[in-house]
C-alpha cells in the first residue's frame, strides 16, 4: 500500500511537472504568434499612413495598442486605398 501510494504520487508530480512544461511551450509560441502578428501589422499602418501621406504612428505609439484597435486601424487605412484589409 505504502509502495502504491509513492507510485501515484510520483506520477502526480510528473503529470504535473509535464502538463506546466506543455502549458508553457503553447503560451511562448502563442506569445510569438501574436508578437509576429502585432509587428507585422504595425508595419503595414505605417506604410499606409506614409502612402496616405498621413503622421506616422510611433513605434510605442503602436506598441500601446491592442491587437483588435491595430487590426481596425489597419483595416481603417485599407480601406482608404480600396485594399483588402488584410
Amino acid at each position: 500500500e505504502a509502495l502504491f501510494a509513492r507510485g501515484v504520487e510520483q506520477g502526480l508530480e510528473e503529470g504535473l511537472e509535464k502538463g506546466l512544461e506543455r502549458g508553457l511551450e503553447r503560451g511562448l509560441e502563442r506569445g510569438r504568434e501574436q508578437g509576429l502578428e502585432r509587428g507585422l501589422l504595425a508595419g503595414r499602418i505605417r506604410a499606409l499612413q506614409q502612402v496616405l501621406n498621413q503622421p506616422t504612428m510611433t513605434p510605442r505609439e503602436l506598441a500601446s495598442k491592442s491587437l483588435t484597435e491595430l487590426q481596425a486601424q489597419a483595416a481603417e487605412l485599407a480601406s482608404l486605398l480600396n485594399l483588402d484589409p488584410q
